[in-house]
């Protein structure tokens, strides 16, 4: 009976440093994500929406109801919205995987 028992709790132990790792791996794993898609997004924002928007938008931009030149901002704010929503989808993917 002993023996079984310390079968048992070794048993849970490696599954507990199991799950563990695997948080911690999917932590990692997100922050990365956030973290270069943020540096991404500032550049690609920044830079190629003066040369797209005006093409696509000019009524807009010559109203005045859509900027024809971010500002450094502006690309950040809008990097941080793209950055955050991208690490939702490590953990919302690994999420749909572990219930499967």
């Amino acid at each position: 009976m002993e023996e079984s028992r310390n079968e048992v709790e070794k048993r849970m132990a490696e599954e507990v440093e199991k799950r563990v790792t695997e948080s911690v791996t999917s932590g990692t794993t997100i922050l990365v994500t956030v973290a270069v898609t943020f540096v991404i997004a500032v550049v690609v924002f920044k830079f190629v929406w003066a040369w797209v928007v005006p093409d696509l938008f000019p009524g807009a931009v010559e109203q005045g109801l859509i900027v024809a030149d971010l500002t450094w901002l502006a690309s950040l704010k809008l990097a941080v919205l793209v950055s955050v929503l991208s690490g939702l989808n490590p953990a919302l993917t690994e999420a749909f995987n572990r219930r499967s």
